[in-house]
């Protein structure tokens, strides 16, 4: 079981990486490829497109709802090899970017 400290930070991680798939500009020609490439499949693109957001508009998916899955991939890899350099090291980047936004927001108010 990894350390506390540990699993705060993958929260955080886990936070930031959402926020990624979901709403940030730099992911958008990403995310709407990847919704884009689900057109022909009318169920499938109104599941994606809930999920992710419509493409080339404003309004953004769901990050409450993406965040169960980035959580659920992860988690098992934070819990097996968690104190590794190859997962502790994204997710303190992740962890700082996240702290660093929060700061952001909440101190520029």
């Amino acid at each position: 079981m990894p350390p506390v400290i540990v699993i705060v930070m993958y929260m955080l991680a886990v936070a930031r990486g959402t926020t990624l798939i979901t709403h940030d500009e730099i992911t958008r020609p990403i995310r709407d490829a990847f919704v884009r490439r689900f057109d022909p499949f009318r169920f499938l693109h109104r599941w994606v497109t809930y999920l992710l957001g419509a493409p080339d508009d404003d309004a953004t998916g769901c990050p409450w709802c993406v965040s169960i899955w980035v959580g659920a991939v992860t988690a098992p890899i934070v819990w097996w090899w968690g104190d590794r350099p190859a997962v502790l090291i994204p997710i303190i980047a992740l962890s700082a970017s996240q702290i660093t936004g929060m700061i952001y927001i909440y101190g520029r108010r």
